[in-house]
């Protein structure tokens, strides 16, 4: 049904000897030139940042909830709409800043267990800090890791709005591009009659790579103050990984003098245990790592560094595992408190990960302890609850596939309840949710060894 096609590019010649001194000149002629493009292009397209949104509209995962993510750019937010969905489609989370890169927006849509293609469409508004429209002359957005599960299910994306795009030449692409009839134009405000779609393959990138160039588009905006974007999958079989973790990054991926996050966080959590609070967190792809920063915040604004880690204290493959615990008297004289981990290049470059909340000393005694993390063959699951009643633990896989139950009755004030016999299950991440009387009261990410 699509197509798409590639460009050959001619083999070069061989030079002589006598082109030698020619040749060099010309190359770093040519090196010059391309810096300077680059440079010019750093200098003109803005790197937008999507960190921490907030729900200001509507209700979470529904059509016309609307997430605010605060300064993208100096004095500017975007806003960022669900417009439509379709097919089923289910929004797991509007921006996940574990996997992949903090800066980038990284919604995760789910959908439903059949064969067909579901998406949510999104509409994007840039305005200033005063609540102004505000228009880029020009903004680039990449798509990053379009892929699938390697087994049944791929991964597409579109745009309405685009002024053009580009996808890698370096490898040929993997990516079906074609142009498609505008049927959704809900609000009436697309900028064009098309949408322009990539459809992804089923093949797998390991987790989401600036560096997959044979599954990534870039696209252009002029004079853009409203971006229109659909994110959704093919399902071929039931049974595959339904949750897909989406990319787009803000920013001219093809100047390969940015330096885009090195480590990519699977997990970062940050619990209170007795008169202290761990820090754990695990990273794939940090060979070029030389530390990491544990900043602490009493106010979410003014961040203090209050421990540096040198080296993992265990690898497993290409993982890497760390932990912190942060014991100062200090802690115990607020009631919330912020941690983020900056980490540091080889080079001096850094980033920073998402921020994590602690509540602690709280006079709710709000309270949820899950140990060991990670696990091996079963969890404890301290909570404090506010009336007797039922409980219970569901341990969910990241495709959404309930995967343990455990059930308990509990009084007020502290309860455990085990989660027993999970040797058989598969490494990896998971969510535990904790349901009191019918109402989920947290959901903590916890990892299988």
């Amino acid at each position: 049904m699509y197509s798409v096609s590639f460009v050959k590019t001619s083999k070069p010649k061989k030079m002589t000897k006598n082109s030698t001194i020619v040749g060099k000149g010309i190359l770093m002629l040519t090196i010059a030139t391309i810096f300077s493009i680059f440079a010019a292009q750093a200098q003109t397209i803005p790197k937008l940042k999507f960190r921490q949104p907030q729900l200001v509209a509507g209700i979470d995962g529904t059509v016309g909830a609307t997430y605010k993510f605060t300064d993208v750019t100096l004095g500017v937010d975007a806003f960022i709409r669900i417009e439509d969905i379709n097919n089923g489609a289910i929004l797991v989370n509007i921006d996940d800043s574990i996997v992949g890169y903090y800066d980038a927006w990284q919604p995760t849509v789910g959908g439903p267990n059949v064969a067909g293609s579901s998406y949510i469409k999104w509409n994007i508004d840039f305005k200033t800090s005063a609540g102004s429209v505000y228009s880029f002359a020009t903004v680039d957005a990449a798509a990053i890791d379009v892929d699938g599960d390697n087994s049944s299910i791929s991964e597409f994306v579109g745009v309405n709005g685009q002024s053009s795009y580009d996808i890698p030449t370096q490898i040929p692409s993997l990516l079906t591009i074609t142009s498609l009839s505008d049927t959704d134009n809900v609000y009436g405000d697309d900028p064009n009659p098309t949408n322009l779609w990539a459809f992804g393959p089923i093949t797998n990138r390991a987790n989401i790579d600036t560096s997959s160039e044979d599954v990534r588009i870039n696209y252009h905006f002029t004079n853009s103050s409203k971006i229109k974007f659909y994110t959704g999958s093919t399902v071929g079989a039931p049974g595959g990984s339904l949750n897909r973790y989406h990319s787009i990054y803000f920013m001219d991926i093809r100047a390969k003098f940015f330096s885009v996050l090195p480590v990519t966080y699977r997990t970062f959590t940050a619990t209170a245990n007795n008169n202290a609070v761990n820090l754990f967190w695990i990273t794939d792809a940090d060979a070029r790592n030389a530390h990491f920063e544990i900043e602490r915040s009493f106010d979410q604004t003014n961040f203090s560094m209050v421990g540096i880690i040198l080296g993992a204290q265990q690898v497993n493959g290409i993982s890497s595992q760390y932990s912190f615990k942060d014991g100062a008297a200090e802690l115990f004289n607020h009631k919330t408190i912020y941690y983020r981990l900056k980490q540091v290049d080889a080079d001096g470059r850094f980033t920073y990960s998402t921020v994590k909340m602690v509540k602690i000393n709280s006079d709710e005694k709000a309270f949820i302890q899950i140990s060991p993390n990670p696990y091996m063959d079963k969890l404890n699951v301290n909570f404090v609850s506010h009336e007797n009643g039922n409980a219970e633990v569901r341990l969910i896989s990241t495709s959404g596939k309930l995967v343990k139950i455990a059930a308990s009755s509990v009084t007020k004030g502290y309860n455990t309840v085990q989660v027993l016999n999970l040797n058989s299950e598969a490494a990896g991440l998971y969510i535990a949710n904790i349901i009191i009387n019918d109402k989920v009261v947290a959901s903590v990410k916890v990892v299988k060894q």
